[in-house]
């Protein structure tokens, strides 16, 4: 008898431990959960620190799919393309196929590309005048799975005739992973400024 009480002690006191532990632990997971939800949040609103940052970068299948602050990279490519396109709009327009390509590059805080957003345009022009806008539009490259495409914000250009014409774009992005749902927007845009003498300038921002 006094074995068998011993035991059923014993028991209880085990279930009762357990009964404890299990708690504890989906409590700090919770914890967790919330804590990078919280900095998430801060970060989509520019008031992150650099603790937060420190504590989405523990979690790698999360900080991979964060973006950056600090970690955004531009650039530009130009050229000429003479395809059917150019050659059947050159018959009116002057000289045509000539386009400019400006990219914005979102890392990660591990330093993996997020996503890469394109504003193009492709015109025709003579040596003295910009005579017509071909194709303006944008496009993403090397984008990861978060990467919700929203609606252009902004489309706008200016008239052809003239020296310089310019065009505006900017797109509306979202950032959604797993657990933490739609967590934040970002609203990457150029302006592209063309010149008759094949020169661009151009100006814009990532976020």
């Amino acid at each position: 008898m006094k074995l068998r009480a011993l035991l059923g002690a014993c028991g209880l006191t085990l279930v009762a431990l357990l009964a404890l532990v299990a708690p504890a632990g989906a409590s700090t997971t919770a914890h967790s959960t919330a804590a990078k939800a919280a900095a998430l949040s801060r970060l989509s609103h520019n008031t992150y620190t650099a603790a937060d940052l420190a504590l989405l970068r523990t979690d790698r299948t999360l900080a991979v799919s964060v973006p950056d602050p600090a970690a955004v990279t531009t650039g530009v490519t130009q050229g000429r393309t003479v395809d059917a396109a150019a050659r059947l709009a050159a018959k009116t327009a002057g000289s045509c196929g000539w386009w400019v390509d400006v990219w914005y590059k979102q890392k990660s805080l591990l330093g993996s590309t997020i996503y890469v957003w394109h504003h193009k345009v492709v015109y025709c022009k003579t040596t003295n005048k910009i005579t017509k806008w071909q194709n303006r539009y944008d496009y993403l490259s090397s984008e990861q799975s978060i990467v919700q495409v929203r609606r252009l914000t902004v489309n706008q250009k200016s008239a052809t005739g003239s020296y310089s014409a310019w065009s505006h774009l900017q797109r509306h992005l979202e950032y959604c992973v797993v657990k933490y749902g739609c967590y934040a927007n970002t609203y990457p845009w150029s302006k592209i400024t063309i010149k008759a003498n094949g020169t661009y300038t151009y100006t814009g921002k990532a976020h």
